[in-house]
């Protein structure tokens, strides 16, 4: 039975908690009791007295033993959660998904995957790839272009990415000492549900909720939480193997040197973004 569905007592019983439950009804019982011994009509003070006595004593043990079993029933319910979120490989969850890729960007030695539409958190953080890409780390980038239906289908067809895109391209090139060897970007026709990145064995995604621009009133997709993975896990294993996935069906690849071409259209203010998409399409050649 899921236990979102069970019955207060079998929790109980389930958490072992109803030695303490018979516990408690004995010493109420007891308690009850004395409060009747005492309340008779007695003429024996030192009977009353220590029913008295012996009342308030019970009270004070039902009381204490009733905040441990409370005690005891919120800390199993907070082990299980602790529990699933360990099974699931799950290291910490963030809500500042930038300070989390600086950090672990900073201390990046081996590889460094990135995916997105626009790209505009990985732009953010440009600095931080260019001294990564400086220790000769291996990247791959997978991205959905704005010239896809599936790009189109979430962000619509009034978004400006080129810059973001550029600024990430060229903050990888400056730092790289041999950028066409140990980069590789790759565009995919696949819409992608989750903002992935892995930095060495850290993984680290979040799925896109849908929420509606306040600038443009359009229905877009953002990220609103983050999970950190550095365990091997079911979990991880199927962040892992759904970029693979997508990254060994993208068909088309970046080209550094026609890229490279291309700079000077880049860098031109009378170009539209129209121009610039049409040019970065230009830039790529088979996988």
């Amino acid at each position: 039975m899921d236990g979102d569905n069970m019955s207060l007592w079998m929790k109980i019983r389930a958490y072992k908690l109803t030695s303490n439950i018979s516990v408690l009804f004995v010493l109420f019982g007891f308690m009850v009791m004395s409060i009747v011994v005492y309340i008779l009509p007695l003429n024996n003070k030192i009977i009353t007295d220590l029913s008295l006595a012996f009342a308030t004593s019970l009270l004070a043990s039902i009381f204490c033993l009733a905040s441990e079993t409370y005690v005891r029933y919120r800390t199993y319910e907070n082990d299980k959660c602790l529990e699933g979120i360990e099974a699931l490989g799950i290291a910490d969850l963030h809500f500042d998904k930038q300070k989390l890729l600086v950090k672990l960007l900073t201390d990046c030695n081996e590889e460094l995957w990135i995916s997105g539409y626009r790209l505009i958190l990985t732009s953010q953080v440009a600095r931080y790839l260019t001294e990564a890409a400086g220790r000769n780390i291996r990247i791959k980038i997978l991205i959905t272009p704005p010239w896809e239906p599936a790009f189109e289908m979430v962000y619509g067809d009034c978004q400006r990415v080129i810059d973001n895109y550029i600024t990430v391209f060229d903050a990888i090139k400056r730092g790289s000492h041999n950028v066409t060897e140990l980069c590789e970007i790759r565009f995919t026709n696949k819409p992608l549900f989750n903002d992935t990145y892995k930095v060495d064995n850290h993984l680290i995604t979040g799925p896109y909720m849908h929420n509606r621009d306040e600038i443009n009133k359009r229905i877009t997709a953002n990220d609103f939480f983050t999970y950190e993975l550095t365990r091997k896990s079911r979990l991880y294993n199927l962040i892992e193997g759904e970029y693979d996935t997508i990254w060994n069906e993208a068909s088309i690849k970046l080209d550094w040197d026609k890229y490279e071409s291309k700079r000077s259209i880049f860098n031109r203010n009378d170009m539209t973004e129209t121009d610039r998409i049409n040019a970065l399409k230009e830039s790529v050649i088979p996988v």
